[in-house]
């Protein structure tokens, strides 16, 4: 007897979440999706629109004008594929949606998002995606791969039920959206890494209205982006995250291969719109600070531009900026250390 279609909710179809929807509606799940109206609305018209390997590709699938209709469909899996900072509003609603038995699984930047997502679901029930693919959207809503660096991630926040993350992981390799699934442990060392990569060059690229490649092929930019990994590895090692001799190198040379886009902090703050610094960098200023010998100025200079032009933008108030802005890098006494970090 064939195995029933899995049906999956999905929550933002920016670019990211329409390649994740349009994988999933390709390997024959049955995929719902909802985002903001005029988003919906194009979706409803044209599908969901994707250009990868030099194929346009476009998938009818259900879409619906508000988080709360996913119930209806009894989803085995919500996938949420917003903006991180989105989350503490949305949270709520997802978890309605959800019930009892579905799996959540969050698909954003930075840290912390699947925990934003356990304070309404329960934790048996969470699960993060660490992507390795950068995706862009032109104005019709049609998105396009950039690049993708194999493979994807997936893992539970807990011990819970394998079957529905194991058969959505099954469903992106039979795609070529090639993913593995790894234990909690590892799922969260996989996230902190990513986010020390993706801290390294977007909040400079938006500061500095650069894209990925003239970042990393700059000497004085590239050595900035050095200088931000050492820092996460610092952070991480603190945690217990060891990555292996030469992760400086790989990390680097990861970074090398992005192209020649403007990264979506750098799209966010030329549209006057939140960014998602404090579940990145600001992330790594906010555990960092728990040791207080701990270096990490960069991180500190680039959280402190990104957040000035949030405030020059509208979208932080003044009184809006994180304690870890003012300690970082200061001893108890409030003079600056000299030591490097270990």
């Amino acid at each position: 007897m064939p195995e029933e279609k899995l049906t999956v909710g999905v929550v933002g179809v920016g670019a990211i979440g329409t390649v994740l929807a349009a994988c999933l509606s390709k390997a024959g799940a049955n995929v719902v999706v909802t985002d903001l109206p005029p988003r919906i609305a194009q979706v409803k018209q044209d599908g969901l629109r994707v250009h990868w390997q030099n194929q346009d590709l476009c998938y009818r699938v259900a879409a619906v004008d508000s988080i709360g209709e996913l119930g209806a469909i009894d989803p085995e899996c919500i996938l949420v594929a917003t903006k991180a900072y989105i989350l503490p509003k949305i949270a709520p609603a997802v978890a309605a949606a959800a019930g009892a038995r579905c799996l959540v699984i969050s698909a954003e930047n930075g840290i912390d998002t699947e925990a934003e997502l356990a304070r309404h679901v329960p934790e048996e029930n969470v699960g993060r995606m660490v992507i390795n693919l950068a995706a862009g959207c032109n104005a019709e809503g049609a998105a396009h791969i950039i690049w993708f660096n194999p493979p994807n991630a997936f893992g539970l926040l807990a011990d819970g039920r394998r079957g529905p993350i194991e058969r959505l992981v099954e469903l992106f390799n039979a795609t070529g959206l090639t993913s593995e699934l790894v234990d909690p442990v590892t799922i969260k060392k996989k996230v902190f890494l990513k986010t020390v990569l993706t801290a390294a060059l977007m909040p400079m690229c938006a500061v500095m209205e650069l894209t990925m490649k003239e970042a990393m092929t700059c000497q004085a930019t590239r050595r900035l982006a050095g200088d931000v990994v050492s820092e996460g590895l610092a952070v991480g090692r603190r945690l217990g995250y060891e990555y292996g001799e030469g992760i400086w190198e790989e990390c680097m040379g990861y970074l090398d291969k992005g192209g020649s886009h403007h990264p979506s902090m750098s799209i966010d703050i030329r549209n006057r719109q939140p960014t998602e610094i404090e579940f990145i960098n600001g992330k790594l200023l906010e555990i960092g600070s728990r040791f207080g010998d701990l270096r990490l100025e960069v991180n500190r200079v680039l959280v402190s531009l990104l957040m000035a032009l949030e405030l020059r933008n509208g979208t932080r108030g003044p009184g809006e900026f994180p304690s870890y802005i003012q300690t970082a890098g200061r001893t108890a006494d409030g003079a600056r250390p000299f030591k490097r970090n270990r």
